[in-house]
């Protein structure tokens, strides 16, 4: 057996010689070379350019010609039509010892058995199960297509497929073949293109529409899926499973799952147990989550893991579901995109834990962004607006990072729940909501530094939390600063400027408002600071309760 370069000394070799001695043989009624297309085939060398004229062909094409181009040519009756079925009927002997016509229909119009072949510039149509059953491909888990795809460097482009009730295009088992510009409508149980075992192959720029589902690859790694529309997908737009080094970029994906019987289905995009890259795709109102990464687990042990994904510069608008959706998946990173009007959360994790969010715009869903039981988590330098519940939801999660974010008209900026503990809430803008950030259910250890919360009814709620620490935060301009509910306790207060608000500071519960040296600046008016060690010489007493600031600031610089 020949090494790999040596495979490919002898591809290069054998297409220049082909090319050579290629020869154009016609196909059609009127003064061709041949008026049955599967005669054509068999007759053809490798690098021959078999040209089919209009009119309408029954065909279950075998080629196993390497290099040979079949290409559709409008004569003047319209491009040329491939029906899958035999093109002549079959004369067989009965059981009976009499003959009879049998007209096989359906199964698949073309089989691509040899590498480095071409198909163009055909309608094709009429890929359904074979009559008689069993007489197509059904050994494999694709089954009948109308073009089957087992080699490789093949290109299909440039052809219109309708009226069929299976698969358009199915790859097994092959590499680096290319799927161009085609335009697949209607199928009702099966895919647009599925891809089984098969490697470096791109789907670039097809147009897809109602069918069952629209990509689908499974054990497939390295392909590229760009520059592509597909609309009103029956089920899933873009399926992956247990495939690595995936490029899905550029294409638009809307309106699936509309028709969909099955509940978890309709998304723009899911991966099970895959990682690759989701970019600049324009995701807009299917039924489902607009990208939904998956890992699957047995009796708590990883089967199919997704991780190290990334998801940047997406268009998110306007899905059934959550915007972005990660459950059980682990080192992902949502970098630049722009996730509106979901009907569910904007980003939600579910046991997903050292992920990184940089940069994403987020607005008008339930909740901006929802960590449920995930841990390890950035969020960093994003806007996040108008979220129905919150902008930033933690529940049961910890020691995760949200910094330098804004966000605004939030009914929370940030609500840290359900013993959510050790997490870092810092240098954010919460501006025009009920409450800035609220820390409860038993939430502890987190720390609150140098935020700047304005015009909320509440810059920061403590309820039934402790030991948390707040410092350095600006705290201005709301109706009331900082509220401590009467379970609160052991959370420490201090270098913050809690200036015109209504209220400044109300705690029913035990906490410590200054740390041994310094406390919070109120402006009081009776502040004096006799020595100017920016210490006011009295203490300052918070509302609600038997607390005491005993270092109060006289001054505040941010």
């Amino acid at each position: 057996m020949l090494p790999m370069p040596g495979i490919l000394i002898g591809i290069v070799l054998l297409s220049l010689t082909t090319s050579s001695q290629a020869s154009v043989i016609t196909v059609g009624q009127d003064g061709c070379d041949f008026y049955r297309l599967d005669a054509a085939v068999d007759s053809a060398s490798p690098g021959d350019v078999i040209e089919v004229h209009s009119g309408d062909y029954f065909v279950n094409l075998n080629i196993t010609t390497p290099f040979l181009i079949l290409r559709g040519k409008d004569t003047g009756g319209g491009r040329p039509v491939l029906a899958a079925g035999s093109s002549t009927a079959n004369i067989e002997e009965s059981g009976t010892g009499t003959t009879e016509m049998v007209v096989k229909s359906g199964g698949t119009a073309i089989a691509i058995r040899e590498y480095g072949c071409t198909v163009e510039g055909f309608d094709i149509t009429g890929a359904t199960w074979p009559v008689p059953y069993g007489s197509g491909e059904h050994n494999d888990l694709i089954g009948d297509a109308a073009i089957r795809v087992y080699s490789d460097l093949n290109t299909i482009a440039n052809n219109t497929f309708y009226g069929n009730d299976l698969t358009a295009i199915g790859l097994w088992n092959c590499s680096s073949n290319k799927i161009l510009n085609n335009t697949i409508n209607d199928i009702p149980y099966g895919y647009a293109i599925n891809l089984y075992n098969s490697h470096s192959n791109s789907i670039e720029e097809n147009l897809l529409v109602h069918n069952d589902w629209g990509i689908e690859m499974q054990r497939s790694d390295s392909n590229i899926v760009q520059g592509n529309e597909i609309r009103d997908s029956i089920n899933d737009a873009i399926t992956a499973m247990k495939c690595n080094y995936s490029i899905i970029s550029d294409n638009i994906l809307v309106g699936s799952g509309q028709e969909s019987q099955f509940e978890g289905n309709g998304n723009g995009v899911y991966l099970v147990g895959s990682m690759g890259l989701i970019a600049d795709n324009v995701i807009t109102s299917n039924k489902g989550h607009g990208i939904y990464i998956q890992s699957i687990f047995w009796d708590n042990y990883p089967a199919d893991e997704s991780y190290d994904n990334i998801i940047d510069r997406n268009k998110i608008r306007s899905n059934g579901k959550d915007g972005i959706r990660l459950e059980k998946s682990w080192m992902n990173y949502l970098w630049n995109n722009n996730i509106t009007a979901n009907h569910g959360d904007g980003i939600r994790f579910i046991f997903s834990h050292n992920n990184t969010l940089e940069s994403n715009n987020i607005s008008k869903n339930e909740q901006g962004i929802f960590l449920d039981q995930s841990n390890y988590t950035k969020i960093a330098n994003s806007t996040i607006a108008e979220g129905e519940k919150s902008g930033i939801h933690l529940w049961l999660s910890k020691e995760a990072s949200i910094e330098s974010n804004s966000l605004h008209g939030n009914a929370i900026g940030i609500i840290l729940e359900e013993s959510s503990s050790r997490n870092t809430l810092a240098a954010n803008n919460i501006t025009n909501s009920t409450e800035g950030i609220n820390i409860s259910g038993l939430s502890t250890e987190n720390t609150v530094r140098s935020n700047k919360i304005s015009l909320c009814q509440i810059g920061i709620a403590l309820a039934r939390a402790g030991g948390n620490v707040l410092r350095a935060n600006e705290v201005f301009g709301n109706q009331r600063g900082i509220l401590v509910d009467l379970n609160s306790r052991g959370n420490a207060i201090y270098g913050n400027n809690v200036t015109s608000n209504v209220d400044s500071v109300f705690d029913e519960g035990s906490n410590s408002w200054d740390d041994g040296t310094i406390g919070n600046y109120y402006d009081q008016g009776d502040c004096k600071d006799a020595n100017g060690d920016g210490i006011c010489d009295s203490p300052y007493p918070i509302s609600g309760g038997s607390n005491v600031d005993r270092f109060p600031l006289a001054g505040w610089k941010a």
